[in-house]
């Protein structure tokens, strides 16, 4: 038997998921493992971001404030009402922000979707079996949970089939100590200032925090209030401001250095001669490498850095071939120089 302060330490020595935002963090207190968090909001952006975010966030060490595992990307989407999809430069992006190849990225988050009303049942059901038979998953995102509820014409049945598939859900994410996230829209409500979440008390008596976050937008920055309303251990509602420039130029900066540091590390491993460039049967294969790294990705790193592909391999391809271009179309323009000199020597 342990003492409830046993329990606290041990429960506050665990890793925690970072959100991306130091003071978000700091008013969650970060995600925990085997706890459900509802965000909601009347402005999709910032949750998409925040939960493409998560999603790669996971993957990191849990010394960089991730779990170091994989996370499972859940998409309700009315087909008819306008498309949710996981966003390939979003995750691309972000991951060369944090340091990885959006390449093994995209190899650790499984995705499933419903499409209308009753695909949900049967995609929950993939879920859970993925779950059950996975334990390298220790985060479960559920995107736009209340979509159907929000644009179908029979909502209480909307409403029942969202109940039974978030129960079954928070259930196996219990059992199995994994941490669940759930965006959706917010409504306006009479009794209270601020909007209460689309899916009614029962969502907000099931999740263990949930947060509200409002958007305010001026012609130079963005700022975002994000609102505490419930939580286990913490005085509710409480609220930060989150300020966000409107130019990504911040952002990009970053995810430059973050992507350089990748690109030289591929290309330093290409120049090892234990490695590919001695594996080469040909010896002029292998001049022709030493020339690509010399003339065409070292000479242009700062283009391949900023080339916005997913993945490294993509933006060193890409300056090959522009470099092969440049090299054919100097070779055409050399051979007809030749044929006019050779035609005006004839002629004389």
């Amino acid at each position: 038997m342990k003492t409830a302060f046993e329990t606290f330490q041990k429960n506050f020595h665990r890793p925690k998921l970072t959100t991306g935002n130091t003071k978000l963090d700091a008013l969650i207190d970060g995600i925990k493992r085997g706890h459900f968090y509802l965000f909601y909001s009347d402005s999709s952006d910032f949750l998409d971001l925040l939960i493409h975010r998560l999603l790669v966030n996971c993957i990191l060490p849990t010394e960089q404030g991730g779990l170091s595992s994989k996370s499972l990307y859940f998409n309700v989407c009315n087909y008819h009402k306008g498309k949710t999809l996981l966003d390939p430069s979003y995750l691309s992006m972000i991951s060369k922000y944090v340091g990885l190849d959006p390449k093994f990225t995209f190899k650790n988050i499984y995705s499933v979707s419903a499409f209308n009303a009753m695909q949900q049942i049967t995609a929950t059901n993939e879920l859970i079996n993925l779950l059950r038979h996975n334990c390298d998953v220790n985060l479960v995102v559920i995107h736009n949970l209340t979509r159907f509820i929000e644009t179908s014409k029979k909502s209480f049945e909307a409403m029942r089939v969202m109940k039974k598939i978030i129960s079954r859900i928070h259930r196996v994410t219990c059992e199995n100590n994994i941490a669940l996230i759930v965006s959706c829209g917010a409504k306006k409500s009479k009794r209270s200032r601020l909007p209460q979440p689309t899916g009614g008390l029962f969502l907000r008596q099931e999740a263990n925090a949930i947060i509200y976050l409002s958007a305010t937008n001026t012609r130079s920055s963005s700022s975002v209030r994000v609102t505490l309303m419930k939580h286990p251990y913490k005085e509710t509602p409480q609220s930060i401001l989150i300020y966000t420039p409107q130019s990504d130029r911040e952002l990009k900066g970053f995810v430059i250095s973050s992507f350089s540091q990748s690109l030289q590390g591929i290309i330093e491993a290409l120049r090892q001669k234990n490695n590919f460039s001695n594996s080469l049967l040909r010896f002029k294969y292998m001049q022709a490498l030493d020339l690509l790294l010399k003339n065409a990705w070292l000479a242009e790193i700062a283009a391949v850095s900023n080339s916005n592909l997913p993945c490294i391999l993509d933006a060193l391809n890409l300056m090959a071939s522009v470099h092969n271009k440049k090299y054919v179309e100097d070779l055409r323009t050399w051979v007809l120089e030749l044929k006019k000199i050779s035609g005006n020597i004839i002629r004389t």
